[in-house]
Protein backbone atom coordinates (compact mmCIF):
# COMPACT_ATOMS: atom_id res chain seq x y z
CA UNK A 1 0.00 0.00 0.00
CA UNK A 2 1.34 3.21 -1.06
CA UNK A 3 2.16 5.71 1.82
CA UNK A 4 -0.94 8.23 0.91
CA UNK A 5 -3.54 5.00 0.78
CA UNK A 6 -2.68 4.38 4.13
CA UNK A 7 -2.52 8.55 5.25
CA UNK A 8 -6.18 8.96 4.06
CA UNK A 9 -7.44 5.06 5.51
CA UNK A 10 -5.74 6.46 9.32
CA UNK A 11 -7.92 9.91 7.84
CA UNK A 12 -11.06 7.68 7.48
CA UNK A 13 -10.78 5.59 10.29
CA UNK A 14 -10.21 9.39 12.66
CA UNK A 15 -12.92 10.82 10.56
CA UNK A 16 -15.99 8.13 11.37
CA UNK A 17 -14.71 7.54 14.85
CA UNK A 18 -15.24 11.96 15.13
CA UNK A 19 -18.65 11.60 13.27
CA UNK A 20 -19.89 9.17 15.75
CA UNK A 21 -18.66 11.37 18.53
CA UNK A 22 -20.13 14.07 17.56
CA UNK A 23 -23.38 12.48 16.62
CA UNK A 24 -23.89 10.98 20.13
CA UNK A 25 -22.80 14.05 22.02
CA UNK A 26 -25.95 15.93 20.16
CA UNK A 27 -28.28 13.22 20.70
CA UNK A 28 -32.27 13.80 21.99
CA UNK A 29 -34.16 11.49 24.50
CA UNK A 30 -36.02 9.06 21.46
CA UNK A 31 -38.12 5.87 21.14
CA UNK A 32 -39.12 4.34 18.03
CA UNK A 33 -42.37 2.07 17.96
CA UNK A 34 -44.58 1.19 14.92
CA UNK A 35 -48.34 2.03 15.65
CA UNK A 36 -50.69 -0.31 14.52
CA UNK A 37 -54.19 1.85 13.54
CA UNK A 38 -56.71 1.46 10.47
CA UNK A 39 -54.82 -1.76 9.02
CA UNK A 40 -51.74 0.03 8.79
CA UNK A 41 -48.15 0.09 10.56
CA UNK A 42 -46.46 2.94 10.57
CA UNK A 43 -42.81 2.86 12.22
CA UNK A 44 -42.42 6.32 14.56
CA UNK A 45 -39.67 8.01 15.74
CA UNK A 46 -40.05 10.14 18.42
CA UNK A 47 -37.86 12.68 20.11
CA UNK A 48 -38.02 14.49 23.00
CA UNK A 49 -37.17 17.98 24.33
CA UNK A 50 -33.98 18.06 26.00
CA UNK A 51 -33.59 17.19 29.69
CA UNK A 52 -35.38 19.75 31.73
CA UNK A 53 -37.09 21.66 28.56
CA UNK A 54 -41.31 20.84 29.39
CA UNK A 55 -43.11 20.10 26.09
CA UNK A 56 -45.81 22.41 25.25
CA UNK A 57 -47.46 21.43 21.72
CA UNK A 58 -46.37 18.43 19.40
CA UNK A 59 -45.35 18.02 16.05
CA UNK A 60 -46.28 15.78 13.54
CA UNK A 61 -43.40 15.48 10.22
CA UNK A 62 -44.10 13.66 6.78
CA UNK A 63 -41.98 13.29 4.99
CA UNK A 64 -41.77 13.10 0.81
CA UNK A 65 -41.97 10.55 -1.67
CA UNK A 66 -39.43 8.25 -2.49
CA UNK A 67 -37.81 9.63 1.13
CA UNK A 68 -38.30 8.40 5.05
CA UNK A 69 -38.68 9.40 8.37
CA UNK A 70 -34.40 9.77 8.78
CA UNK A 71 -34.38 12.50 6.08
CA UNK A 72 -36.74 14.52 8.29
CA UNK A 73 -34.31 13.82 11.44
CA UNK A 74 -32.97 17.33 10.88
CA UNK A 75 -36.10 19.04 11.26
CA UNK A 76 -37.33 16.44 13.93
CA UNK A 77 -34.72 17.69 16.31
CA UNK A 78 -34.63 20.79 15.94
CA UNK A 79 -38.41 20.79 17.06
CA UNK A 80 -37.54 19.11 19.86
CA UNK A 81 -35.10 21.45 20.57
CA UNK A 82 -37.71 24.06 20.89
CA UNK A 83 -39.99 22.07 23.11
CA UNK A 84 -41.83 19.98 20.73
CA UNK A 85 -42.40 16.25 21.47
CA UNK A 86 -42.34 15.52 17.94
CA UNK A 87 -43.15 12.30 16.09
CA UNK A 88 -41.58 11.22 12.68
CA UNK A 89 -43.68 8.41 10.77
CA UNK A 90 -42.36 6.17 7.95
CA UNK A 91 -45.25 6.00 5.35
CA UNK A 92 -46.31 2.90 3.36
CA UNK A 93 -43.31 1.70 1.11
CA UNK A 94 -41.27 3.74 2.85
CA UNK A 95 -38.15 3.40 5.46
CA UNK A 96 -39.29 0.38 7.56
CA UNK A 97 -42.89 0.42 6.22
CA UNK A 98 -43.18 -2.72 4.26
CA UNK A 99 -46.81 -1.91 3.66
CA UNK A 100 -47.63 -1.66 -0.24
CA UNK A 101 -47.28 2.15 -1.17
CA UNK A 102 -50.20 3.66 -3.21
CA UNK A 103 -50.92 7.88 -2.21
CA UNK A 104 -54.41 6.53 -0.98
CA UNK A 105 -52.96 4.35 1.54
CA UNK A 106 -50.28 7.09 2.42
CA UNK A 107 -52.67 9.13 3.13
CA UNK A 108 -54.90 7.08 4.82
CA UNK A 109 -52.49 5.61 7.10
CA UNK A 110 -50.71 9.36 7.71
CA UNK A 111 -54.98 10.04 8.94
CA UNK A 112 -55.13 6.70 10.93
CA UNK A 113 -51.72 7.33 13.10
CA UNK A 114 -52.60 10.68 13.82
CA UNK A 115 -56.19 9.64 14.71
CA UNK A 116 -54.59 7.13 17.05
CA UNK A 117 -52.40 9.12 18.59
CA UNK A 118 -54.91 11.75 19.34
CA UNK A 119 -58.03 8.95 21.19
CA UNK A 120 -54.50 7.95 23.11
CA UNK A 121 -54.40 11.01 24.54
CA UNK A 122 -50.60 11.79 23.37
CA UNK A 123 -51.37 14.52 21.27
CA UNK A 124 -53.52 17.57 21.49
CA UNK A 125 -55.20 18.76 18.63
CA UNK A 126 -55.02 22.16 19.71
CA UNK A 127 -51.54 22.12 20.36
CA UNK A 128 -50.40 19.95 17.06
CA UNK A 129 -48.19 20.89 14.26
CA UNK A 130 -48.38 19.05 11.24
CA UNK A 131 -45.11 19.78 8.89
CA UNK A 132 -44.68 17.97 5.33
CA UNK A 133 -42.55 17.89 2.38
CA UNK A 134 -43.43 17.35 -1.01
CA UNK A 135 -45.72 14.74 -0.81
CA UNK A 136 -45.73 15.05 2.86
CA UNK A 137 -46.65 18.50 2.46
CA UNK A 138 -50.09 17.35 0.26
CA UNK A 139 -50.65 15.17 2.64
CA UNK A 140 -51.03 17.24 5.60
CA UNK A 141 -53.01 19.83 3.95
CA UNK A 142 -55.68 17.03 2.84
CA UNK A 143 -55.16 16.46 6.58
CA UNK A 144 -57.40 19.81 7.14
CA UNK A 145 -60.79 18.03 6.00
CA UNK A 146 -60.35 15.11 8.79
CA UNK A 147 -58.19 16.02 11.28
CA UNK A 148 -57.75 19.95 12.08
CA UNK A 149 -54.61 20.95 14.01
CA UNK A 150 -53.54 24.32 15.38
CA UNK A 151 -51.07 24.88 12.26
CA UNK A 152 -50.03 22.90 8.95
CA UNK A 153 -46.53 23.66 7.19
CA UNK A 154 -46.05 22.76 3.66
CA UNK A 155 -42.41 22.40 2.23
CA UNK A 156 -42.47 22.33 -1.34
CA UNK A 157 -46.11 20.51 -1.67
CA UNK A 158 -46.43 18.41 -4.49
CA UNK A 159 -49.33 18.65 -6.77
CA UNK A 160 -52.56 17.70 -5.08
CA UNK A 161 -56.90 18.28 -4.85
CA UNK A 162 -57.15 20.65 -2.43
CA UNK A 163 -59.47 20.03 0.46
CA UNK A 164 -62.30 21.99 1.31
CA UNK A 165 -61.36 23.85 3.81
CA UNK A 166 -57.54 25.34 3.82
CA UNK A 167 -55.56 24.01 6.95
CA UNK A 168 -55.33 26.37 9.81
CA UNK A 169 -52.75 28.75 10.49
CA UNK A 170 -50.74 27.64 6.97
CA UNK A 171 -47.43 27.72 6.36
CA UNK A 172 -46.07 26.81 2.23
CA UNK A 173 -42.49 26.73 1.75
CA UNK A 174 -41.41 27.07 -1.94
CA UNK A 175 -37.54 26.62 -3.68
CA UNK A 176 -36.68 29.03 -5.80
CA UNK A 177 -35.46 26.13 -8.26
CA UNK A 178 -37.93 23.94 -7.25
CA UNK A 179 -40.08 21.65 -9.73
CA UNK A 180 -42.78 23.78 -11.82
CA UNK A 181 -45.41 22.07 -10.64
CA UNK A 182 -44.59 22.08 -6.97
CA UNK A 183 -44.55 25.95 -7.97
CA UNK A 184 -48.08 25.84 -9.55
CA UNK A 185 -49.10 24.23 -6.41
CA UNK A 186 -47.52 26.91 -4.21
CA UNK A 187 -49.16 29.31 -6.32
CA UNK A 188 -52.67 27.46 -6.33
CA UNK A 189 -52.33 27.22 -2.42
CA UNK A 190 -52.24 31.43 -2.68
CA UNK A 191 -54.86 31.94 -4.18
CA UNK A 192 -57.31 29.52 -2.25
CA UNK A 193 -56.15 30.96 1.01
CA UNK A 194 -57.10 34.75 -0.63
CA UNK A 195 -54.05 35.90 -0.02
CA UNK A 196 -50.83 36.32 3.61
CA UNK A 197 -52.60 37.13 6.46
CA UNK A 198 -50.28 37.11 9.51
CA UNK A 199 -51.23 39.02 12.45
CA UNK A 200 -52.17 37.93 15.97
CA UNK A 201 -55.63 38.43 15.26
CA UNK A 202 -55.10 35.67 11.80
CA UNK A 203 -53.59 33.03 14.40
CA UNK A 204 -56.11 33.61 16.81
CA UNK A 205 -58.79 32.86 14.03
CA UNK A 206 -57.42 30.04 12.92
CA UNK A 207 -56.75 31.82 9.15
CA UNK A 208 -53.50 32.98 9.30
CA UNK A 209 -51.36 32.15 5.75
CA UNK A 210 -48.14 32.98 4.17
CA UNK A 211 -46.13 31.56 1.47
CA UNK A 212 -42.38 32.00 1.50
CA UNK A 213 -39.84 31.46 -1.48
CA UNK A 214 -36.68 29.80 -0.29
CA UNK A 215 -33.34 31.33 -2.23
CA UNK A 216 -31.34 29.02 -4.30
CA UNK A 217 -33.08 26.28 -2.51
CA UNK A 218 -34.15 23.38 -4.54
CA UNK A 219 -37.25 20.39 -3.87
CA UNK A 220 -35.22 18.78 -1.60
CA UNK A 221 -32.94 21.19 -0.02
CA UNK A 222 -35.11 22.78 2.24
CA UNK A 223 -35.31 20.05 4.84
CA UNK A 224 -31.54 20.94 5.80
CA UNK A 225 -32.14 24.75 6.04
CA UNK A 226 -31.48 26.20 9.04
CA UNK A 227 -33.79 28.94 8.26
CA UNK A 228 -36.49 26.86 7.19
CA UNK A 229 -36.63 25.15 10.58
CA UNK A 230 -35.96 28.47 12.62
CA UNK A 231 -38.92 30.15 10.54
CA UNK A 232 -41.54 27.19 10.98
CA UNK A 233 -40.50 26.83 14.82
CA UNK A 234 -41.94 30.87 14.81
CA UNK A 235 -44.63 29.84 13.03
CA UNK A 236 -45.64 27.57 15.41
CA UNK A 237 -44.76 29.39 18.19
CA UNK A 238 -47.41 32.02 16.82
CA UNK A 239 -50.03 29.20 15.68
CA UNK A 240 -49.77 28.03 19.88
CA UNK A 241 -49.63 31.63 21.92
CA UNK A 242 -51.39 33.76 19.19
CA UNK A 243 -51.34 37.07 22.00
CA UNK A 244 -47.68 36.80 22.65
CA UNK A 245 -45.70 39.39 21.21
CA UNK A 246 -42.82 38.80 18.43
CA UNK A 247 -40.02 40.09 20.64
CA UNK A 248 -40.77 37.49 23.52
CA UNK A 249 -41.47 34.85 21.00
CA UNK A 250 -38.15 35.36 19.22
CA UNK A 251 -36.05 35.99 21.98
CA UNK A 252 -37.74 32.58 23.93
CA UNK A 253 -36.97 30.63 20.46
CA UNK A 254 -33.19 32.69 20.67
CA UNK A 255 -32.74 31.19 24.20
CA UNK A 256 -33.84 27.49 22.98
CA UNK A 257 -31.90 27.69 19.76
CA UNK A 258 -28.29 28.22 21.17
CA UNK A 259 -28.47 24.35 22.36
CA UNK A 260 -30.64 23.43 19.52
CA UNK A 261 -28.61 24.88 16.96
CA UNK A 262 -25.21 23.50 18.51
CA UNK A 263 -27.34 19.82 18.53
CA UNK A 264 -27.88 20.44 14.62
CA UNK A 265 -24.61 21.73 13.74
CA UNK A 266 -22.51 18.71 15.31
CA UNK A 267 -25.27 16.28 13.88
CA UNK A 268 -24.67 16.93 10.19
CA UNK A 269 -21.06 17.62 11.00
CA UNK A 270 -20.94 14.32 12.24
CA UNK A 271 -22.67 13.12 9.38
CA UNK A 272 -21.01 14.57 6.65
CA UNK A 273 -17.70 14.02 8.21
CA UNK A 274 -18.64 10.14 8.67
CA UNK A 275 -19.20 9.63 4.70
CA UNK A 276 -16.54 11.56 4.03
CA UNK A 277 -14.27 9.28 6.28
CA UNK A 278 -16.11 5.94 4.39
CA UNK A 279 -15.34 7.69 0.70
CA UNK A 280 -11.69 8.08 1.66
CA UNK A 281 -10.92 4.55 3.08
CA UNK A 282 -11.97 3.06 0.07
CA UNK A 283 -8.75 3.51 -1.81
CA UNK A 284 -7.37 1.07 0.96
CA UNK A 285 -9.89 -1.18 0.01
CA UNK A 286 -9.29 -1.04 -3.72
CA UNK A 287 -5.60 -1.84 -2.89
CA UNK A 288 -6.97 -4.87 -1.16
CA UNK A 289 -8.88 -6.19 -4.19
CA UNK A 290 -5.99 -5.93 -6.10
CA UNK A 291 -4.27 -7.63 -3.79
CA UNK A 292 -6.95 -10.46 -3.51
CA UNK A 293 -7.57 -10.62 -7.81
CA UNK A 294 -3.72 -10.80 -8.13
CA UNK A 295 -3.40 -8.98 -11.47
CA UNK A 296 0.63 -9.37 -11.74
CA UNK A 297 0.65 -9.14 -15.49
CA UNK A 298 -2.68 -7.97 -16.60
CA UNK A 299 -3.49 -8.36 -20.64
CA UNK A 300 -3.82 -5.38 -22.81
CA UNK A 301 -7.64 -3.47 -22.30
CA UNK A 302 -9.77 -4.22 -24.72
CA UNK A 303 -10.24 -1.83 -27.45
CA UNK A 304 -13.50 0.70 -26.94
CA UNK A 305 -15.94 2.36 -29.48
CA UNK A 306 -15.65 5.73 -30.52
CA UNK A 307 -16.79 8.07 -28.00
CA UNK A 308 -18.64 10.66 -30.92
CA UNK A 309 -20.13 7.24 -31.81
CA UNK A 310 -20.72 6.28 -28.17
CA UNK A 311 -22.72 9.58 -27.66
CA UNK A 312 -25.04 8.89 -30.54
CA UNK A 313 -25.81 5.26 -29.72
CA UNK A 314 -27.03 6.18 -26.17
CA UNK A 315 -29.22 9.09 -27.08
CA UNK A 316 -30.62 6.34 -29.80
CA UNK A 317 -30.72 3.80 -26.88
CA UNK A 318 -32.01 5.92 -24.37
CA UNK A 319 -35.02 7.44 -26.40
CA UNK A 320 -35.68 3.85 -28.08
CA UNK A 321 -35.92 2.65 -24.57
CA UNK A 322 -38.85 5.22 -23.29
CA UNK A 323 -40.59 4.48 -26.78
CA UNK A 324 -40.47 0.72 -25.89
CA UNK A 325 -41.59 1.74 -22.62
CA UNK A 326 -44.63 3.01 -23.21
CA UNK A 327 -46.20 -0.46 -24.65
CA UNK A 328 -44.92 -2.37 -21.56
CA UNK A 329 -42.85 -2.30 -18.57
CA UNK A 330 -41.36 -5.60 -18.02
CA UNK A 331 -40.02 -5.74 -14.40
CA UNK A 332 -43.59 -4.24 -13.28
CA UNK A 333 -42.97 -7.60 -11.24
CA UNK A 334 -40.53 -6.10 -8.75
CA UNK A 335 -43.36 -4.02 -7.53
CA UNK A 336 -40.89 -0.62 -6.59
CA UNK A 337 -42.97 2.46 -7.53
CA UNK A 338 -40.61 4.34 -10.03
CA UNK A 339 -37.93 1.72 -9.89
CA UNK A 340 -39.46 -0.75 -11.78
CA UNK A 341 -39.45 1.80 -14.56
CA UNK A 342 -35.63 2.85 -14.04
CA UNK A 343 -34.67 -0.45 -13.60
CA UNK A 344 -36.43 -1.52 -17.08
CA UNK A 345 -34.68 1.68 -19.01
CA UNK A 346 -31.66 0.50 -17.75
CA UNK A 347 -32.44 -3.22 -19.08
CA UNK A 348 -33.44 -2.46 -22.09
CA UNK A 349 -30.98 0.33 -22.80
CA UNK A 350 -28.23 -1.84 -21.57
CA UNK A 351 -28.92 -4.15 -23.86
CA UNK A 352 -29.23 -2.13 -27.10
CA UNK A 353 -25.59 -1.22 -26.51
CA UNK A 354 -24.33 -4.35 -26.48
CA UNK A 355 -26.03 -5.28 -29.37
CA UNK A 356 -24.71 -1.96 -30.82
CA UNK A 357 -21.14 -3.06 -29.68
CA UNK A 358 -21.03 -6.71 -29.78
CA UNK A 359 -17.48 -6.73 -31.69
CA UNK A 360 -16.11 -5.24 -28.66
CA UNK A 361 -18.36 -7.23 -26.03
CA UNK A 362 -16.17 -10.22 -27.19
CA UNK A 363 -13.21 -8.31 -26.50
CA UNK A 364 -13.82 -7.06 -23.37
CA UNK A 365 -15.81 -10.50 -21.62
CA UNK A 366 -13.53 -12.36 -19.37
CA UNK A 367 -14.25 -14.74 -16.40
CA UNK A 368 -11.84 -14.16 -13.90
CA UNK A 369 -13.18 -15.80 -10.53
CA UNK A 370 -10.34 -14.25 -8.44
CA UNK A 371 -10.96 -10.60 -10.47
CA UNK A 372 -15.29 -11.25 -9.89
CA UNK A 373 -15.01 -12.30 -6.51
CA UNK A 374 -12.92 -9.70 -4.98
CA UNK A 375 -15.41 -6.73 -6.87
CA UNK A 376 -18.87 -8.52 -5.58
CA UNK A 377 -17.38 -8.69 -1.80
CA UNK A 378 -16.26 -4.85 -2.01
CA UNK A 379 -19.34 -4.18 -3.32
CA UNK A 380 -21.81 -5.92 -0.21
CA UNK A 381 -19.01 -4.25 1.81
CA UNK A 382 -19.00 -0.78 -0.01
CA UNK A 383 -23.59 -0.96 0.57
CA UNK A 384 -23.44 -2.37 4.22
CA UNK A 385 -20.96 0.28 5.85
CA UNK A 386 -22.68 3.38 3.85
CA UNK A 387 -26.42 2.30 4.20
CA UNK A 388 -25.65 1.60 8.22
CA UNK A 389 -23.78 4.84 8.22
CA UNK A 390 -27.12 6.24 6.30
CA UNK A 391 -29.33 4.97 8.49
CA UNK A 392 -28.27 5.91 11.34
CA UNK A 393 -29.12 10.12 11.06
CA UNK A 394 -29.88 10.94 7.40
CA UNK A 395 -31.84 8.49 5.34
CA UNK A 396 -33.30 5.04 5.29
CA UNK A 397 -30.43 2.86 3.08
CA UNK A 398 -30.39 0.02 4.98
CA UNK A 399 -32.17 -2.72 3.36
CA UNK A 400 -35.38 -4.76 5.30
CA UNK A 401 -36.08 -8.12 3.81
CA UNK A 402 -38.97 -7.43 1.14
CA UNK A 403 -35.44 -4.80 -0.09
CA UNK A 404 -33.11 -7.54 -0.42
CA UNK A 405 -34.97 -10.00 -2.16
CA UNK A 406 -35.57 -7.11 -5.15
CA UNK A 407 -31.97 -6.12 -4.97
CA UNK A 408 -31.43 -9.68 -5.95
CA UNK A 409 -33.59 -9.49 -8.46
CA UNK A 410 -31.91 -6.51 -9.86
CA UNK A 411 -28.46 -7.45 -9.33
CA UNK A 412 -28.04 -9.40 -12.98
CA UNK A 413 -30.37 -6.47 -14.82
CA UNK A 414 -27.95 -3.95 -12.88
CA UNK A 415 -24.88 -6.01 -14.45
CA UNK A 416 -25.91 -5.69 -18.33
CA UNK A 417 -25.96 -1.89 -18.48
CA UNK A 418 -22.95 -1.72 -16.03
CA UNK A 419 -21.32 -4.36 -18.21
CA UNK A 420 -22.43 -2.18 -21.39
CA UNK A 421 -21.31 1.09 -19.74
CA UNK A 422 -17.73 -0.46 -19.37
CA UNK A 423 -17.41 -1.25 -22.71
CA UNK A 424 -18.23 1.92 -24.24
CA UNK A 425 -16.25 3.69 -22.03
CA UNK A 426 -13.07 1.42 -22.49
CA UNK A 427 -10.38 1.21 -20.40
CA UNK A 428 -9.44 3.78 -17.17
CA UNK A 429 -6.19 5.83 -18.57
CA UNK A 430 -4.78 8.70 -17.15
CA UNK A 431 -4.72 12.75 -17.24
CA UNK A 432 -6.77 13.91 -19.97
CA UNK A 433 -7.98 10.77 -20.97
CA UNK A 434 -9.36 9.82 -18.05
CA UNK A 435 -11.21 13.25 -18.14
CA UNK A 436 -12.41 12.85 -21.28
CA UNK A 437 -13.67 9.38 -20.02
CA UNK A 438 -15.25 10.88 -16.90
CA UNK A 439 -17.12 13.61 -18.90
CA UNK A 440 -18.56 10.73 -21.74
CA UNK A 441 -19.52 9.11 -18.46
CA UNK A 442 -21.62 12.20 -17.01
CA UNK A 443 -23.15 12.91 -20.72
CA UNK A 444 -24.17 9.70 -21.28
CA UNK A 445 -25.83 9.55 -17.93
CA UNK A 446 -27.65 13.17 -18.76
CA UNK A 447 -28.89 11.08 -21.41
CA UNK A 448 -30.80 8.40 -19.96
CA UNK A 449 -32.25 11.23 -17.15
CA UNK A 450 -33.62 13.68 -20.31
CA UNK A 451 -35.04 10.21 -21.86
CA UNK A 452 -36.94 10.23 -18.57
CA UNK A 453 -38.01 13.93 -18.76
CA UNK A 454 -39.56 13.53 -22.36
CA UNK A 455 -41.37 10.62 -21.30
CA UNK A 456 -42.54 11.97 -18.66
CA UNK A 457 -43.44 15.38 -20.15
CA UNK A 458 -44.13 14.58 -23.91
CA UNK A 459 -45.00 10.99 -23.85
CA UNK A 460 -47.33 10.54 -20.42
CA UNK A 461 -45.42 7.81 -19.93
CA UNK A 462 -42.17 8.79 -17.71
CA UNK A 463 -41.53 8.54 -13.77
CA UNK A 464 -42.21 11.66 -12.12
CA UNK A 465 -39.68 10.02 -9.04
CA UNK A 466 -36.89 9.88 -11.28
CA UNK A 467 -36.86 13.46 -11.63
CA UNK A 468 -37.25 14.45 -8.16
CA UNK A 469 -34.22 12.22 -7.82
CA UNK A 470 -31.90 14.20 -9.91
CA UNK A 471 -29.47 15.63 -7.19
CA UNK A 472 -29.14 12.24 -5.48
CA UNK A 473 -28.85 10.70 -8.63
CA UNK A 474 -25.93 12.89 -9.92
CA UNK A 475 -24.08 12.74 -6.56
CA UNK A 476 -24.54 8.78 -6.75
CA UNK A 477 -23.43 8.26 -10.17
CA UNK A 478 -20.76 10.18 -9.39
CA UNK A 479 -19.24 8.42 -6.53
CA UNK A 480 -20.16 5.39 -8.15
CA UNK A 481 -18.22 6.02 -11.31
CA UNK A 482 -15.03 7.27 -9.02
CA UNK A 483 -15.21 3.64 -6.85
CA UNK A 484 -15.60 1.80 -10.44
CA UNK A 485 -13.04 3.38 -11.84
CA UNK A 486 -10.15 2.59 -9.07
CA UNK A 487 -11.20 -0.67 -9.49
CA UNK A 488 -10.96 -1.32 -13.11
CA UNK A 489 -7.86 0.13 -12.83
CA UNK A 490 -6.38 -2.37 -10.34
CA UNK A 491 -7.84 -5.49 -11.74
CA UNK A 492 -8.15 -4.51 -15.28
CA UNK A 493 -11.40 -6.38 -15.97
CA UNK A 494 -14.48 -5.08 -16.94
CA UNK A 495 -16.53 -8.00 -16.18
CA UNK A 496 -15.38 -7.38 -12.62
CA UNK A 497 -15.82 -3.44 -11.81
CA UNK A 498 -18.99 -3.76 -14.08
CA UNK A 499 -20.18 -6.01 -11.08
CA UNK A 500 -18.91 -3.86 -8.43
CA UNK A 501 -20.70 -1.42 -9.93
CA UNK A 502 -24.28 -3.20 -10.58
CA UNK A 503 -24.45 -4.04 -6.73
CA UNK A 504 -24.44 -0.06 -5.91
CA UNK A 505 -26.75 0.45 -8.81
CA UNK A 506 -29.16 -2.33 -7.67
CA UNK A 507 -28.74 -1.15 -3.60
CA UNK A 508 -29.92 1.90 -4.80
CA UNK A 509 -32.76 1.63 -6.76
CA UNK A 510 -34.41 -1.38 -4.24
CA UNK A 511 -33.30 1.16 -0.82
CA UNK A 512 -34.59 4.06 -2.55
CA UNK A 513 -37.54 3.24 -4.22
CA UNK A 514 -41.09 3.12 -2.16
CA UNK A 515 -42.53 -0.75 -2.32
CA UNK A 516 -45.68 -1.57 -4.03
Amino acid sequence: MKRWETILAIAGIGLLLLGASFIRRSSLPRQDMVIVAGGCHTPATIFEPPAGVDAFGSAILLHGLGANRRTMMYLGTDFAGHGFRTYLLDLPGHGDNTDPFTFAKAEECADATVEWLMRGGQIDPKKTIVLGHSMGGAIAIRMADRTPVAATIAISPAPMVLPRRIPANLLVFIGQYDLWPMKRQASDLAVAAGGERTGPRDFAEDRAFEGEVIAHATHTSPIIYRGVAHRSEDWAMQALFPNVEAKTRALNLDLATYDTFNRGRLRLAGAVLGLLGLVILFPAGAVLVQAIASPHQMAPEAAHPPYVLVVVEEAVCAQGSVLILTLVVPLRFLRLYNGDYLASLLLISGTLLLVLNWKYVKENLSIDLKSLGATSVAGIAVILATGGWFNWQLDDMWMNGPRWLRFAALLPIAWIFCFAEEVALGPVGTGKRRALRFALFLVMRLELWLACLLAYYTLANGQALIGILITGLAMFSMLQRAGTDALRRRTGSATAAAAFDAILASWFIAAVFPLT
